[in-house]
């Protein structure tokens, strides 16, 4: 038996040679089911929030959010456009589903989907 490779490239050559296509398909379904259930433990999640500028002093809250930011918000109301380079509107990703059909799982209920939800927003 080969080792398998961190890339997972050479997953369908880790079988043992007897196994047939169909065996083959459900212990790779049933490795990666139970590898994304161990990934998605280990990391809480595979999405994260965090902050890309700094905060170097208690007085940063006044310029990051008020009395600050209202110079950002205005300037974007006069020019919607800038808003692309004055916020993260550019890099942000929404996706929105009561997760009542979740890849063929039926109704996993809004917070079961939400690993789903992640890996389309990944």
């Amino acid at each position: 038996m080969k080792n398998l490779k961190i890339t997972l490239e050479n997953l369908d050559e880790v079988f043992p040679e007897n196994f047939t296509q169909e065996q083959i398909a459900k212990a790779k379904t049933l490795f990666l089911k139970k590898l994304s259930e161990s990934s998605h433990q280990f990391y809480g999640g595979k999405i994260q929030t965090a902050p890309k500028a700094p905060v170097l002093g208690f007085n940063w809250f006044n310029v990051w959010y008020t009395p600050g930011v209202s110079k950002i918000s205005t300037t974007i109301r006069d020019n919607n456009l800038t808003s692309y380079e004055l916020s993260n509107r550019g890099n942000l990703v929404a996706v929105v589903s009561d997760s009542t059909r979740v890849l063929g799982d039926g109704d996993c209920t809004p917070a079961g989907g939400l690993g789903v939800m992640e890996g389309k927003a990944f």
